[in-house]
């Protein structure tokens, strides 16, 4: 082994934070064709020093070479070029994109399939590592389990000299736990190096070749499998010799009256289930993944729907929503704690003391003091690892993190507690304190359900287990029957295996157009033609050929104004300032293309709005990258600024155009305008650019979570530049048909346009925090706001309703598309 090839060697690595060494000189190595585990308590320095070898954190000393090369440019895209590959505890999963798209995003570049052959080349992959997921399918639409399922396809797909698993079997079943295990043994057998990070002793012995403990951001050893016990390894990682046990679990038999009954609860995968919980008890809930055990807690939370009855000592309690559970004295710990349990960017102190403001106020003003001293009080009884309660909550490590959202759930002084995967991504040390505050919250005469993926560790915690298996308790085991043997024999054999994949029936397809982006697209359309037939019912000089061809040409100054706006809506972002920057492009042309105005003149007329609008929209985006400034604030200032010069320039309107120049833009084939054939070539091109090139999948990823594409090799920076100078120079298009339709140099012309090229996205089904959208249905969003504002009058009615169908259609077109999204979202299924 000693001769083996290095594939992984980070040599002497510093990393200071303020006020925090969080790794001291740390060297390690990993060869080619082993597997090295790294151990430590949360907050070691584990997915730091990874982190530095990803080149997603930048070393203060040190170096990192892979496959012998050193890492001299510290981007994840350099490390990955190098033959790097890791799957993060807390998931890079794009939400907005495909499960297909996510895995060629994750290629390098000079590797990336064609984005038009992606769901062949996933399926293929997929299928090779035995993972049955639907290429087609939204990541956002997956469970924990799928993500990470995902996450490690991405990491294998790329055939890696280096790959690291941080905490890969977290969210897995048994059944996925061992596919993974045997495609670690393949990975090595090929002669790549493997470094598994993970909390679960067991797994790592079983996997490993060599170990490395680290604490406190110091090497504390390196064992080869064979050399080191269990216990040796545990005294290692806490610094102390610990009790392994579990607390103990309470003498005799608990009261008889219940605390918590439930009857006839039923709800999305759970059906008709009666069970009650007794004060001084932890009751388990059990099964494989996806039987009903992990939503009935949290129907019991109020996060998800039901119907039936449950009651808390007697007293009849609504499980409608989370504030009427809670009210109840039911305190849920949900399982994922970033996306449901903490303010990453608040402090522990306002994490913590969230469900208790009103107890901790008077007049409604919360008293800082008590506040204070009630959090602080719960830091040190749970020793919760922060420099100080006002630390933001996201700095701190996983296991204190948790322990944080305990301190909340324990401020919220539960009737009934109910903990979701309590244990999750937390070491063993702190795992070991988790337990014993759920026994203290029983031994206190409190009631306590828990699920967990972890027989055993609902065999060492609860009292009883009740096991489910299609949404139903098959089982229930208590005193000794509560072994890990006999919660996964309960769950094995009542069911069959857990399938993640879609649901084979005819509706399958329809469901995921239903929640895809072009959903929108045909219920604008609809609408389209349902408002033309009856206002020309009404009136049938709607529908006449000067009617249409006026109302296309104002579609299309619109819809190249929202092609914009939707480039810099894809990033997450917004452009305040396209309203002013169409009016500026009308003012400019006015002083160029008047009367008598020849060829040279327009030409030289296009290139100066041109550069005009690419200097804007490069200054928007310099603003906003490397200023620091909020979209918001950096369009709102550049708005003022465009505003202001179109009245310096126009005081007020004057400067007419040349009639040639008009009659050139609004040129029409029949009743129609060539300039709206043109804008439709665009929205097909800009689609087609979206979902098959690169660059189109790059902005998609850049707005679904910037950190999560920039660590996959990103250019976030470059990314959202370019669509900011993008949207000006298709404003200024959009300012070229505002110009032919005008006809005069008016300063005040493009202002309603940012408004509306906002609202036409919008109701093209674009999501307002970025990544999914389309141009197709941009334009069908002006189209609709132009056809509402020409048939008022036609129909009759007042200036006034210009205003209020669009902005009754925007509210009705959110809160449609989220239902449709959401009941079109494919489900996995019980097999």
């Amino acid at each position: 082994m000693s001769a083996a090839r290095v594939v992984l060697r980070l040599t002497d690595v510093e990393k200071r934070y303020p006020g925090v060494r969080a790794l001291k000189g740390v060297s390690f190595d990993v060869q080619a064709g082993e597997v090295h585990a790294l151990v430590g308590e949360n907050g070691a320095g584990k997915s730091t020093l990874m982190g530095v070898a990803a080149a997603t954190i930048v070393p203060d000393e040190g170096t990192v070479e892979i496959d012998g090369t050193p890492l001299h440019d510290a981007s994840p895209a350099a490390a990955q070029d190098l033959g790097l590959a890791i799957v993060y505890q807390h998931n890079s999963i794009l939400d907005d994109l495909t499960v297909a798209e996510n895995m060629a995003f994750a290629m390098p570049a000079a590797m990336r399939p064609r984005l038009s052959a992606a769901r062949i080349w996933a399926a293929d992959h997929l299928r090779s590592i035995g993972i049955a997921l639907d290429p087609l399918g939204r990541a956002g639409e997956l469970g924990p389990a799928e993500r990470q399922l995902l996450e490690i396809a991405k990491a294998l797909v790329r055939d890696p000299k280096v790959l690291v698993l941080d905490e890969p079997t977290e969210s897995l079943t048994a059944g996925e736990s061992e596919l993974l295990f045997e495609r670690i043994e393949h990975i090595r057998s090929r002669g790549a190096g493997v470094v598994y990070i993970s909390h679960r002793l067991p797994e790592v012995l079983r996997v490993a070749d060599r170990l490395t403990v680290l604490r406190d951001g110091e090497m504390r050893g390196t064992f080869a499998r064979g050399d080191v016990s269990p216990e040796k390894v545990l005294d290692l990682i806490v610094g102390r010799s610990i009790d392994h046990a579990f607390p103990p679990k309470r003498d005799g038999d608990p009261p008889v009256e219940p605390l918590l009954e439930v009857a006839g609860l039923s709800g999305h995968r759970f059906h008709d289930v009666t069970m009650e919980v007794r004060r001084g008890e932890i009751v388990g809930l059990a099964g494989v993944e996806g039987n009903g055990q992990r939503e009935l807690l949290r129907a019991l939370a109020g996060v998800e729907r039901s119907r039936g009855s449950a009651t808390v000592a007697g007293r009849p309690i609504s499980l409608s929503d989370p504030a009427r559970a809670q009210e109840a004295g039911l305190v849920y710990l949900p399982g994922d704690r970033h996306a449901e349990g903490l303010f990453l960017d608040l402090s522990v102190r306002e994490n913590a003391s969230v469900l208790v403001l009103g107890r901790l106020a008077r007049r409604g003003v919360v008293r800082n003091d008590v506040e204070r001293r009630t959090v602080a009080e719960q830091i040190h009884a749970l020793a919760i690892k922060t420099p100080s309660e006002e630390t933001p909550v996201q700095s701190l490590s996983g296991g204190n993190q948790q322990k944080v959202l305990f301190a909340r759930a324990i401020l919220g002084e539960p009737t009934v507690f109910l903990a979701e995967e309590p244990s999750r991504g937390v070491d063993a040390g702190a795992r070991l304190e988790l337990y014993r505050v759920l026994r203290g919250l029983a031994d206190e005469g409190r009631a306590v359900v828990v699920v967990s993926s972890d027989a055993l560790e609902l065999q060492g915690l609860c009292d009883r287990v009740l096991v489910f298996s299609r949404g139903r308790i098959v089982r229930s085991l208590s005193g000794e029957e509560v072994t890990e043997a006999n919660i996964t024999g309960a769950a094995l054999t009542a069911t069959g295996e857990y399938r993640r994949e879609e649901r084979a029936d005819r509706l399958a397809g329809l469901r995921r157009f239903a929640s895809g982006d072009y959903a929108p697209s045909a219920i604008l359309a609809l609408f389209l033609v349902l408002i033309a037939l009856y206002t020309n019912a009404q009136n049938s000089s709607f529908l006449n050929q000067r009617s249409v061809s006026g109302m296309l040409v104002l579609a299309t100054a619109l819809a190249l104004i929202a092609f914009g706006q939707l480039c810099v809506l894809l990033t997450g972002g917004v452009d305040l300032s396209v309203g002013p920057a169409a009016g500026l492009t009308v003012v400019v042309l006015s002083f160029f293309v008047g009367a008598g105005a020849g060829g040279g003149d327009v030409a030289l007329a296009i290139v100066v709005v041109a550069l005009i609008a690419g200097a804007v929209g490069l200054v928007n985006g310099l603003l906003i990258r490397w200023a620091g400034l909020s979209p918001v604030l950096a369009t709102l200032a550049t708005y003022i600024v465009l505003q202001g010069v179109s009245l310096l320039l126009r005081p007020q309107p004057e400067g007419s155009l040349s009639t040639s120049f008009t009659g050139d833009l609004t040129w029409q084939f029949g009743a129609i305008p060539v300039a709206f054939l043109v804008a439709v070539v665009l929205a097909v091109v800009g689609d087609a650019v979206l979902k098959r090139r690169a660059a189109g999948l790059e902005l998609r990823a850049v707005g679904s979570n910037e950190e999560r594409a920039r660590r996959l090799g990103a250019r976030v920076h470059l990314t959202v530049i370019g669509a900011y100078v993008a949207c000006a120079l298709l404003t200024m298009l959009g300012g070229l048909i505002l110009a032919s339709q005008i006809g005069i140099g008016d300063p005040n012309a493009g202002r309603s346009y940012t408004l509306t090229s906002i609202a036409a996205v919008v109701l093209g089904g674009a999501s307002i925090f970025g990544g999914r959208g389309s141009f197709i249905g941009a334009l069908l969003g002006a189209m609709l706001l132009q056809e509402i504002a020409s048939a008022t009058p036609f129909l009759g009615l007042g200036q006034a309703w210009e205003y209020w169908l669009p902005g009754g259609l925007i509210l009705g077109a959110a809160a449609l598309y989220a239902a449709v999204r959401r009941t079109g979202a494919v489900q996995p299924r019980v097999a």
